[in-house]
């Protein structure tokens, strides 16, 4: 309060509380990040909108990856320069991978082009301060070193950022827990590395103490994700040690929920890890296998450290330990070099029936990685006739594995409404990537789990009751 020249005591003006909205964009480790930069607006005292209309200030998490999220991300970008010239925020700032790839390679500006500002990684723990000088005209670009990315995130450390408190986007029945940061891979296909810097693993305390936090604020599935969750703390003492932090979880944590390995590269899989994943109920029968291509040559030249005659081994493995196991896994059509004889083996493989979920992406050359010196012979029709081939093979033989499920029991999760009754999932099925389970309307709510019985069938989804 204060006093006016009347003796009236008045209203003391206080500047209003700046509001934030963040799209994210790309995959789940980005989402993770969005995630850890709400929870800090809101330590720091700013109010959160969901729609960027309402908020003084829009971030944009944006994927670099490959060139339609670099599109996507200019199209999301454009849009909101197109609400703020109509009264809507009055800056749009653009984050995460796609400013990394601008920074390291010249001829990609124009895509962040709408942004009024960038910030990098390292700039991630001091947003709500660059926001607040930035609203206040005291910044108009901000961009942060194009090495930043190969020391820790952020400048108080990586793994105190990623333990902050994080304001949840989506469902909170269903959560995403990050044990390691970057690449270390070789393929000469991917970009990663040079957008998010080397692997660097996260303390094993912290990553326990992070799902407890998660479970406490109602995460019934904790999904584990990581650039490459097998090779979890490698970059430690060149060992693998994800059994251990499996076996940490086991039993450290007594709650009843599910488990779910994510983004596991195949030559850092082992049998131990196997063992412990199939040591208790609660982990689910599932494992995110990326293998992009089966031919000899081509695994050689995508530089997956993998032959033909090893992924089939490592795929017996996996069976003979975790009987059922659920396999999702992604290929590569066109890639340079990419021959009839060589797809033709591809598209055997996968009518072979061995793989649960798969996603199949054309080839595209991404400035700076190795394969974008090859020569790109392959033209995009033929890349897109091959890739049609292989969706639809996979759709036959993911069909003809949904109706064997017809008559049988299983155990789903709930995710939430659909259009008529409710959509659920089993272990068998990841969030947002796999197929569901339709059911009809009853008394549940995100994250129940019940029994259902499999009434029918459609190419990647269920009927039950």
């Amino acid at each position: 309060m204060e006093y006016g020249s009347n003796g009236i005591e008045t209203m003391k003006k206080n500047p209003p509380t700046p509001i934030v909205s963040l799209i994210s964009l790309g995959c789940a480790k980005n989402t993770v990040d969005s995630e850890l930069i709400l929870g800090r607006f809101v330590e720091s005292g700013w109010m959160i909108a969901e729609e960027p209309a309402d908020a003084d200030i829009c971030l944009v998490n944006t994927c670099g990856f490959i060139k339609d999220a670099r599109e996507e991300a200019a199209d999301v970008l454009h849009e909101l320069r197109g609400l703020k010239e109509g009264g809507g925020p009055r800056a749009v700032v653009a984050l995460g991978c796609l400013v990394k790839r601008v920074a390291d390679q010249p001829g990609l500006e124009d895509f962040l082009e709408a942004a009024d500002a960038r910030a990098s990684f390292h700039d991630y723990s001091r947003l709500p301060e660059i926001c607040s000088d930035l609203l206040q005209n005291r910044h108009e670009t901000i961009v942060g070193p194009a090495s930043c990315i190969q020391e820790p995130v952020v400048e108080e450390g990586y793994s105190d950022f990623l333990i902050r408190p994080r304001l949840r986007m989506g469902s909170p029945h269903t959560a995403y827990l990050k044990i390691s940061e970057g690449c270390s891979n070789p393929c000469t296909f991917c970009s990663i590395p040079k957008i998010r810097g080397k692997q660097i693993s996260r303390p094993m305390d912290d990553i326990i103490h992070e799902a407890r936090a998660l479970i406490e604020a109602g995460g019934c599935e904790i999904n584990l994700i990581a650039q490459d969750t097998t090779a979890y703390g490698k970059d430690w003492d060149g060992e693998l040690h994800l059994k251990l932090l499996l076996r940490r979880l086991r039993d450290e944590i007594q709650d009843d929920v599910w488990f779910r390995l994510m983004y596991a590269c195949p030559q850092h899989l082992t049998r131990d890890v196997l063992e412990v994943l199939a040591s208790d109920p609660r982990f689910c029968p599932y494992i995110d296998l990326p293998l992009q291509h089966i031919s000899d040559s081509m695994l050689h030249a995508m530089g997956r450290q993998m032959n033909r005659a090893q992924t089939l081994e490592k795929l017996d493995l996996i069976r003979e330990i975790i009987p059922g196991c659920a396999i999702r896994t992604a290929f590569i059509t066109g890639y340079p070099g990419e021959t009839e004889d060589d797809f033709n083996e591809l598209l055997a493989f996968v009518k072979e029936g061995r793989f649960t979920h798969a996603g199949v992406f054309t080839y595209s050359a991404e400035p700076g990685t190795l394969s974008a010196k090859m020569d790109d012979s392959v033209p995009e029709a033929v890349k897109e006739e091959r890739r049609a081939l292989l969706m639809e093979a996979q759709r036959e033989v993911s069909a003809a594995r949904c109706a064997a499920q017809i008559g049988k029991e299983i155990e789903v999760m709930i995710d939430g409404p659909g259009e008529e009754g409710l959509l659920a999932r089993s272990q068998r099925e990841a969030p947002e990537v796999d197929g569901v389970v339709f059911l009809p309307e009853f008394d549940a709510v995100p994250g129940d789990r019940f029994g259902v019985k499999i009434t029918g069938a459609l190419d990647y989804d269920f009927l039950a009751e």
